[in-house]
């Protein structure tokens, strides 16, 4: 073999060995140092809910008065009739402020005595309404009608003179009443009616309100200038409040709606409140609707008691 060729096979043997020492040799990783995590905060500890303090007993607080309504009794004289009976109902509390009242007058049918309101229950509906407040405390003053009253029309020498010299007085005189047209209302059932009508009719700047309740227009003797059915349009009635119902099956039906119609188709119309119920002529229809009643006659007159005079001793 040529010597050039030796030598250039030595160069070659020598230039791939100095590469292979230069090569960089692989830098060996940081050892893997396993994860450990951070110590963590035990968890807190559970804590119980911390219950509602159990709440105290309220005593209910004594209302201003305890004293409960009640029914009283009495008698007067009448210059028409002599002794006559009569029953009132004074609300919770009477008297205790210092103030009248405004009176409700409830007067019974033919066959009836003083009585008939207090056995509806008119009382017992009129204390739950003032306790829960669906209207003002007030006096219901229920009269006996007596003789007087089956056996006369109206007018002077009547049931009505009866009414209106000696019972009102009395019991204006007697009683916390609100002694003025505003504080008086006066309703009836039956023949009762009648004499509610014929009475506010007459005097209606005496009154606030009349309701007629199943009112028996059936006085055959009675004259056009003491006859609600003709009264209730001749006079001038003014503010005068008027409520009338009857029961559909009612047998004295016919002269009192005969009544509605005429005052509803008056020139002008005479205000008033018409109520046809179901129902006929008796004890049943009027005790049902007695919270009805009584919830109308008085939104005629205010809860403030403080708007209410004085009572004079």
């Amino acid at each position: 073999m040529h010597p050039s060729r030796h030598l250039i096979g030595l160069f070659l043997l020598i230039v791939i060995l100095a590469a292979c020492a230069t090569a960089v040799s692989p830098t060996r990783s940081a050892p893997i140092v396993p994860y450990t995590p951070p110590p963590t905060s035990p968890p807190p500890p559970t804590i119980a809910p911390t219950p509602w303090p159990t709440a105290v007993p309220i005593t209910p607080s004594p209302t201003p008065c305890a004293n409960p309504g009640r029914i009283e009794t009495g008698t007067y004289s009448s210059v028409t009739a002599g002794s006559m009976n009569y029953r009132i109902y004074l609300p919770p509390c009477y008297g205790a402020d210092g103030r009248t009242y405004p009176t409700l007058y409830l007067l019974g049918g033919n066959i009836h005595t003083d009585a008939i309101w207090d056995e509806l229950g008119v009382d017992e509906v009129a204390e739950a309404g003032i306790l829960a407040a669906q209207w003002p405390p007030l006096l219901i003053v229920l009269p006996d009608g007596g003789w007087v009253a089956n056996n006369t029309s109206g007018g002077p020498g009547s049931f009505e003179s009866v009414i209106m010299n000696d019972l009102l007085p009395t019991i204006e005189q007697t009683y916390c009443a609100w002694a003025a047209p505003a504080g008086r209302a006066i309703g009836g059932l039956s023949r009762g009616g009648y004499w509610a009508l014929e009475i506010s009719f007459r005097f209606p700047e005496e009154f606030v309100s009349v309701g007629g309740h199943s009112a028996a227009l059936l006085d055959q003797y009675a004259w056009p200038a003491v006859n609600p059915q003709y009264t209730g349009l001749s006079q001038n009635l003014g503010d005068l409040r008027i409520y009338l119902d009857i029961g559909a099956d009612d047998y004295v039906i016919h002269n009192i709606r005969q009544l509605h119609l005429d005052m509803e188709t008056a020139v002008p119309p005479i205000p008033h409140t018409w109520i046809l119920n179901q129902g006929q002529h008796e004890e049943t229809y009027w005790q049902a609707h007695i919270p009805d009643y009584l919830a109308w006659y008085s939104k005629a007159w205010p809860f403030d008691r403080e708007v209410y005079p004085a009572c004079l001793p």
